[in-house]
Order: structure tokens, then C-alpha cells, then sequence
């Protein structure tokens, strides 16, 4: 970084402390202790028990969160974390069986199984819904 570079950065750094206070700048580091993180850590655990767990038992949550529980289908797409986060199924699912059953979805009534092998078997054949 040259000297030109940091003279820039100190002065955006002052204009921005000038108009929203000195405390949008510093680093949040500087005022945090021992103590602060143990609260932090505490209050965490209150408002969300189920979300704080071991390492280990996050990364198989995660891995869990990203598959749709009706197709199995595993998903890094944000579409599907929409649906997901909203219906329990990626956007696919939504369109072939809860799409035009919304309310009976919302109250826990799925297809039987075996409407939904046929559908994902048209899927695995080419027949998907994705491209309609």
C-alpha cells in the first residue's frame, strides 16, 4: 500500500467518524475483553440453544439445512434457501407439489410417496419443472 493509498484512507476514515461519530471507525476489538465475549457467548446460547452446537455437529447441520427433505436434492442455491427457510423444500419441490397446495402444505399435508417418486423420476428423464 503506498503512501498516497493511506492518506486517502485516513482521510475517508476522518470524514465518516465527523459525520456518524468516532465509533463507526474504530475496530471493534479495541473494546472487546475476556468479559464481553463470555456475555456475548451466554446471550447467544439464550435466545438460540438449538443453533449453538459443537463445531463438529454444525458442519453436519449445515449439510443437512442444504439438502430438500422431499427430493434429497443438495442445493447451494439462495433460490432454494427462500423456500427452504420458508416451506421445508427447494424451489423445484415448491413448484411441483406446494405451489398450488399452499395452505394444505403450511398445515402438514404432503403428496403420498409414491406422486412423489413419479415426479422425481420425470425429473431424472428430463421432464422438469425448472425449465417451465
Amino acid at each position: 500500500m503506498s503512501k498516497k493509498d493511506t492518506n486517502y484512507i485516513a482521510a475517508v476514515e476522518k470524514s465518516i467518524a465527523e459525520k456518524y461519530g468516532k465509533e463507526t471507525v474504530q475496530d471493534f476489538r479495541a473494546e472487546w475483553t475476556p468479559r464481553k465475549e463470555k456475555e456475548y457467548m451466554e446471550e447467544l446460547k439464550k435466545t438460540s440453544p438449538d443453533q449453538f452446537p459443537s463445531y463438529s455437529h454444525q458442519r453436519d447441520r449445515v449439510r443437512d439445512n442444504r439438502s430438500c427433505p422431499v427430493c434429497k436434492t443438495y442445493s447451494f442455491s439462495p433460490q432454494d434457501d427462500l423456500y427452504m427457510n420458508r416451506f421445508k423444500c427447494c424451489h423445484l419441490c415448491y413448484i411441483d407439489f406446494v405451489e398450488r397446495n399452499e395452505q394444505e402444505w403450511q398445515e402438514g399435508t404432503r403428496p403420498e410417496k409414491e406422486y412423489i417418486m413419479g415426479i422425481l423420476r420425470g425429473r431424472k428423464n428430463g421432464n422438469s419443472t425448472r425449465n417451465s
